[in-house]
């Protein structure tokens, strides 16, 4: 890894995935794959990498389909939204009763 993304070639040896399954991801848009202009093949960010790791996780471990996979993942989006909208709360909660404190 020469900066923070990886060669589709070496995602699909880390993953044990067929190329294919890499195609499919994108063609449903699940994954979006970057190009380089130094490199000339796929690449892959850190934060698709992620994904990929919990898309294959889910369809490989838990039989999950594509369809279903887009929905967990969209579930997983929004509940990481709303836990940085509770920490943001949080904060200001504890700010707000550290004046009335002082």
């Amino acid at each position: 890894m020469d900066e923070n993304y990886y060669r589709k070639q070496q995602v699909i040896e880390i993953f044990g995935v067929q190329e294919s399954f890499l195609d499919e991801l994108e063609r449903e848009e699940l994954i979006k794959c970057s190009a380089v202009e130094r490199c000339q093949e796929k690449v892959y960010y850190l934060d698709q990498i992620e994904r990929i790791r919990i898309i294959s996780n889910l369809v490989n471990e838990l039989e999950v389909n594509l369809p279903g996979v887009e929905v967990i993942l969209e579930m997983r989006h929004n509940m990481m939204t709303m836990r940085r909208q509770f920490d943001q709360i949080l904060e200001a909660l504890i700010e707000e009763i550290k004046i009335k404190l002082t």
